[in-house]
């Protein structure tokens, strides 16, 4: 009989993060990418078993006795177990990604394992009721709190107690777009520093870095937690603008969920020395304000302060807060005593509370919450028509939200350009409009945008001034970092630099670590990037950007298209008038041998050029996909909305030019469209390498041997230094190089590890109609691949029926009656 060993930890509040696994232990739940993995108790004790020993292996006996505890089981009984789980995590024995067998010894967890952070619950208010902190170091909740709290009013203020939320406020993401930048200025700003970041607080300097918490709210009515919000908000916009302090952003301060948390830890996890809490009471007309600071390192308490005053005064009690914590933290650290400077705000508070909550949609990055946040701006604005940042942040929500839906950006900036006229106008030193403005500029999209192009130089400008006037704004440094390094010449360690701003200032925002995935996909490659996007959804499971970047990753690096597919459609639920992830579903869906499905799912959108494109190419239309190539509408609107990177194009210019005999025009679009230029061998990236080798086909076809063959040496050159860190199509492309150069039988054998090695992006093409291959359509070798490949798909389609069956993917195409 198994025995249970005595010594096993309890681990029954412990997260996990195996592979892109995310295991909580307490809630038997397993989850990938946020969706749910349903695994029977006997395969969760498995896996939990395998985890907790990884990477070592488990021997059959102690499998069976810490799954089977005090029963008897054969070996065979847990073969069939693991292979159960295996089926469940979708797993293939002879390829694992996560149980290997080990013969005559037992199995082993291959799938990297780390501990995980619990993310914070996400919530539906905007103001839901803190927790409070009694002590530095001691926290108490609900009813405890207020009673602590109400007791102690009457005695000295030393012994007041600091207060933290369990609030999980929703979380400001990057508008990935690229390519922008503005013509105006607005006179009078600031000379703009060269290197503004440098000029704040060090980043890693936890001494001189402070979070504002959450106010509680101990009023008799809940309905004044608006109070508990909007204080602290002003408080830690006013110290964001003292000279030698790093402020830690609303997004991560006001998200952290911190119930049984010590100031000690919440210092750690927020990067910051100091922590500024408090509570708030309502008497009528009355308003109660009890604040402390607290050294997190010390966990003592080292200022406190508190406000009897009518409810009109509570600016100026903001005001006198931000001044003498200002004046503690000088005595502290030994410096002289600063005054922060006032910021611009609307006297009117119900104004600001409209606009903190309008800013809270807006962080969601989807196109329903964009344009739920609008009439919030609208309402401030109309409280108080001098309120510049609303101005600002209603330009950036009407932007956004066009963006999202990918409407003609032009014509957008042109409806909603005087808000942020208006907006710099009141305010020519709102670090937020300058950051609103940079993002949402104007550039040009093709080879002409160089460093010294006027438009991409108004645009840093721009960055630059908003990160000197704003430096704890992390949606804005965010949005500078891809700035930096998405521009025809990339600034890599520039980039990493303010990034690291952002995360230090903003460190729970998912924006701010999606953006992090990103910039890594580019110094570190595909696999850091991949695993990034998890953390990102283990902090924010319905973080839109990263389930649709996730998705992708598994179906461009993995092969997963079933996979990928109830990934992308997760995100349509959440978002479903993105038409970024309609795109990405619908190229999903061609890949997986669903037509009718691709075409419903892109059917209540406006006909595009890139939809209308690739539908084309799927049907073998050559001259309609080559057309909608041409379009310029698919140029500006989808590489504004961070489509830069899609196959497709430069395939479907380069057969319609063969066919039409339109070479020069072909030639020289490709160039300025592909960022090329006229070195298009010193420009190659990991969005073009590809398209210069359809490009050196068009030169050879143009009697331009020598160029063609210089070229394509360049491109394959950049592919084989690039292979391991980018993966995805390196060996089809390589394929196509060798047999350009008539290497037939190595061409083939490349070709077969392209799909062996997941990568099934646009099979149908490579298969059906690529002019290069198409020679070989009679080759036993080639129809043994596309043999293969088909009956891949086949098996990928037979998932998605199965998700379907189960309603985890929706049944497109049919009419309703039918699904």
């Amino acid at each position: 009989m198994n025995q249970t060993p005595s010594s096993m930890p309890d681990m029954a509040g412990e997260l996990f993060i195996a592979g892109d696994l995310h295991v909580d232990v307490g809630q038997q739940r397993v989850t990938r990418a946020g969706i749910k993995i349903t695994l029977p108790d006997l395969s969760f004790q498995l896996l939990l078993a395998l985890i907790r020993v990884a990477p070592n292996v488990l021997s059959n006996d102690l499998l069976m006795a810490r799954v089977w505890p005090g029963l008897i089981v054969s070996p065979e009984t847990v073969a069939k177990r693991v292979n159960l789980l295996r089926e469940a995590l979708g797993d293939d024995a002879k390829d694992p990604r996560y149980i290997a067998g080990v013969r005559n010894r037992g199995y082993r967890l291959v799938a990297a394992v780390s501990p995980a952070v619990r993310p914070a619950p996400p919530v539906e208010d905007p103001l839901p009721a803190p927790v409070v902190v009694a002590r530095p170091n001691v926290l108490l909740t609900g009813d405890t709190a207020a009673t602590e709290l109400r007791t102690v009013s009457t005695k000295p203020r030393w012994i007041w107690w600091l207060l933290l939320p369990v609030l999980v406020a929703a979380i400001f993401v990057i508008a990935i777009g690229v390519r922008r930048a503005d013509r105006g200025h607005t006179a009078g700003v600031q000379p703009i520093p060269q290197n503004p970041l440098l000029e704040t607080a060090a980043i890693g300097a936890r001494a001189r870095t402070v979070a504002v918490l959450p106010f509680d709210n101990i009023s008799a009515d809940a309905a004044d937690a608006y109070l508990a919000q909007g204080l602290p908000e002003m408080i830690l916009n006013r110290l964001s603008r003292m000279e030698g302090l790093s402020v830690i952003a609303r997004n991560s301060s006001f998200a952290l969920p911190t119930k049984n948390i010590d100031s000690s830890e919440i210092g750690r996890r927020l990067n910051s020395g100091f922590l500024i809490g408090g509570s708030v009471q309502r008497e009528t007309d009355r308003l109660r304000v009890a604040v402390h600071l607290v050294d997190t390192a010390a966990g003592t308490l080292i200022w406190s302060a508190h406000f009897d005053r009518g409810l009109h005064d509570i600016f100026s009690i903001e005001d006198e807060i931000a001044d003498q914590i200002a004046g503690a933290l000088a005595v502290r650290l030994g410096d002289r005593e600063p005054k922060p400077p006032a910021g611009a705000r609307s006297a009117n508070l119900e104004a600001y509370l409209a606009f903190l909550r309008g800013r809270t949609l807006l962080g969601r990055f989807t196109v329903a919450e964009s344009d739920a946040a609008a009439p919030y701006f609208e309402r401030a604005i109309a409280l108080d028509p001098s309120f510049a940042s609303a101005y600002a942040s209603l330009y950036d929500a009407r932007m956004q939200a066009a963006d999202k839906r990918r409407e003609d950006l032009t014509l957008a900036k042109k409806r909603y350009r005087h808000l942020i006229d208006r907006a710099l106008q009141l305010d020519p030193k709102s670090g937020a409009a300058y950051f609103a403005r940079a993002m949402w500029g104007e550039q040009p999209n093709d080879a002409s945008a160089t460093s010294d192009n006027p438009l991409v130089v108004a645009r840093e400008r721009d960055f630059r001034q908003g990160a000197a006037l704003d430096p704890s704004n992390g949606r804005g440094l965010g949005a500078y970092a891809n700035f930096l390094y998405s521009t025809l010449e990339p600034r890599f360690e520039e980039a990493r630099s303010v990034l690291t701003r952002a995360l230090w200032v903003d460190p729970m925002s998912p924006s701010v670590r999606f953006m992090d995935a990103d910039l890594s996909f580019f110094e570190s490659g595909v696999k850091v990037s991949e695993q990034k996007l998890l953390q990102v959804l283990e902090l924010d499971p319905n973080f839109v950007p990263a389930l649709r970047g996730y998705g992708q990753y598994r179906w461009l690096i993995d092969g997963k298209l079933a996979e990928a597919i109830q990934i992308i459609e997760h995100a349509i639920a959440l978002d479903p008038k993105n038409s970024l992830l309609l795109h990405s579903a619908m190229a999903v869906y061609l890949d997986l041998g669903d037509a009718e499905a691709a075409r419903a799912v892109v059917a209540r959108m406006p006909p595009r050029p890139s939809e209308v494109g690739l539908l084309a190419m799927h049907e073998g239309d050559w001259r309609r996909a080559g057309l909608s190539a041409y379009d310029e509408a698919g140029w500006t609107n989808d590489s504004e909305s961070g489509d830069v990177c899609d196959f497709w194009q430069g395939e479907a210019l380069r057969d319609y030019a063969l066919k039409t005999g339109e070479l020069s025009r072909a030639i020289a679009f490709i160039k300025l469209k592909f960022y090329f230029g006229d070195a298009p061998a010193a420009h190659l990236d990991v969005c073009n390498f590809r398209d210069a080798v359809y490009l050196s086909q068009l030169l050879a076809a143009a009697g331009q041997a020598d160029q063609a063959l210089a070229l394509r040496r360049a491109a394959s050159s950049w592919n084989d230094a690039t292979e391991a860190k980018y993966l995805a199509d390196s060996h089809r492309v390589r394929a196509g190089v060798l047999l350009l150069d008539g290497k037939q039988d190595a061409a083939l054998t490349e070709l077969a590890e392209s799909f062996r090695s997941g990568f099934y992006v646009y099979w149908w093409y490579t298969i059906n109609y690529d002019p290069l291959w198409l020679p070989l359509h009679g080759d036993r070798r080639f129809q043994a691949i596309a043999s293969d490949v088909r009956r891949y798909v086949d098996a990928q389609r037979s998932e998605l029926e199965a998700l379907r069956r189960n309603g985890l993917v929706p049944r497109r195409g049919l009419p309703a009656a039918s699904r």
